[in-house]
C-alpha cells in the first residue's frame, strides 16, 4: 500500500498556502471550489513553486511582472553562477559587477540583462565561450531563459500584463514580500543574529550582498540549515510593506489607554506581530475604533472633568 504523507508536513503545506491567500481557512476542506481563492486558482495556473506563483500575481497589480518574472524563473533553478575552488577570487570579480547594495534578487535582474544584452551583441558559440570565460554555466542560463519563456506563456493565459515600462526596485520588492512573508527577518543587534518566523534565528550568507551589513528588515527566498540557519537569496525590506502584505495573518494587541491633548481624543499603544517577529511596536493609535466604551470614558474623565481639552 502506498505510505500517506507526513500529518505535519500535510499541516505545513495548508499553512503555506493559507499564508499566500491560495485557500479560505473559513471554507470547508471538503468543498475544494470554494476553498480555492482567486489567488488559489492563478497559483495552480502557474508551473513555478507556490510562493513565486503568488509574487507574480502580485507583480501584475504593481506593475513589475516583467521584472519580476526573471527573479521567481532565476529562483527556480541552480545559480547560474559558479566559483570554482581555485578560481573564487577570479569568478566573485566578474560576478561583483552584477551586484546591487541592498538586494541578491536586483543582482539577479541585472545579471539577466547583461546576458540578453550580450546573447544579442555575439554569435552563439562566442556567447557560450563568454559564459565559460566569465564564470557563469552555459547550460544553466539556456534552462533559466527556457523557464522564463514557459512561465511568460502561463502569465499571458491568465490575462497578466507586463509593464512596458521598467518597473522601480520598491515595486519590484513590493512584489516579492506576500510570497515571503514566512522568510522575513529583524536584526537582533545584542545576539547579532535575525529572528525569524516562528522563533528561527538565521544569519545572512556570505555570498549575500547583505553580508555583514545586516539591515534592521530583510526577506530572503531561503533559508539552509548547514552550520547554522543561512539566509540565501537577501533583500532590505520596509517593515510597512510587510504588515501591508501580511494583513491576513498579523496579530494585534492594544496597551495603555490615555488621553492625548495634542490630538484631541483617546489613544491606545498598538503592537503588531507577525509569526511572533513585531512588526510595530508601541505606535499610537485613536481608542475609540478599538475600545469605544474606554475611549468614552477617557474622554469624560480627562477632556471633561479635568478640562484638558481645547474647544470652542
Amino acid at each position: 500500500f502506498l505510505q500517506p504523507p507526513d500529518s505535519r508536513q500535510i499541516a505545513d503545506g495548508v499553512r503555506l498556502l493559507e499564508e499566500l491567500q491560495a485557500i479560505n481557512p473559513e471554507a470547508p476542506a471538503d468543498v475544494p471550489r470554494k476553498r480555492l481563492t482567486t489567488y488559489g486558482r492563478a497559483i495552480v495556473a502557474l508551473p513555478v513553486d507556490p510562493r513565486l506563483a503568488r509574487m507574480l500575481v502580485e507583480a501584475d497589480r504593481n506593475g513589475a511582472l516583467a521584472e519580476v518574472l526573471v527573479i521567481a524563473s532565476a529562483l527556480s533553478i541552480q545559480d547560474p553562477r559558479e566559483r570554482p575552488t581555485e578560481k573564487q577570487a577570479q569568478a566573485d570579480q566578474q560576478h561583483a559587477r552584477f551586484k546591487d547594495d541592498d538586494s541578491d534578487f536586483i543582482t539577479l535582474l541585472n545579471l539577466w540583462n547583461y546576458l540578453q544584452d550580450q546573447q544579442k551583441a555575439l554569435s552563439s558559440s562566442a556567447f557560450r565561450r563568454m559564459c565559460k570565460r566569465e564564470y557563469l554555466h552555459y547550460m544553466r542560463v539556456r534552462e533559466w531563459q527556457d523557464l522564463h519563456s514557459q512561465v511568460r506563456r502561463a502569465t499571458k493565459t491568465l490575462k497578466l500584463t507586463l509593464n512596458e515600462s521598467p518597473a522601480t526596485p520598491e515595486r519590484i520588492h513590493q512584489s516579492l514580500v506576500p510570497g515571503l512573508l514566512s522568510l522575513v527577518g529583524l536584526y537582533d543587534r545584542d545576539k547579532r543574529e535575525y529572528m525569524g518566523a516562528r522563533n528561527a534565528k538565521f544569519h545572512i550568507q556570505p555570498g549575500s550582498t547583505l553580508h555583514r551589513k545586516n539591515p534592521d528588515w530583510v526577506m530572503t527566498a531561503e533559508l539552509i540549515e548547514t552550520t547554522r540557519l543561512w539566509a540565501r537569496v537577501n533583500a532590505r525590506v520596509d517593515p510597512s510593506w510587510i504588515e501591508s502584505a501580511a494583513a491576513h495573518l498579523v496579530k494585534r494587541s492594544y496597551a495603555e489607554p490615555r488621553w492625548s491633548r495634542s490630538r484631541a481624543s483617546a489613544i491606545a499603544s498598538e503592537r503588531v506581530t507577525l509569526y511572533g517577529v513585531p512588526l510595530v511596536a508601541g505606535r499610537a493609535v485613536p481608542l475609540g475604533k478599538i475600545d469605544p466604551v474606554t475611549a468614552r470614558d477617557v474622554f469624560i474623565r480627562h477632556a471633561l472633568v479635568e478640562g484638558d481639552w481645547e474647544t470652542r
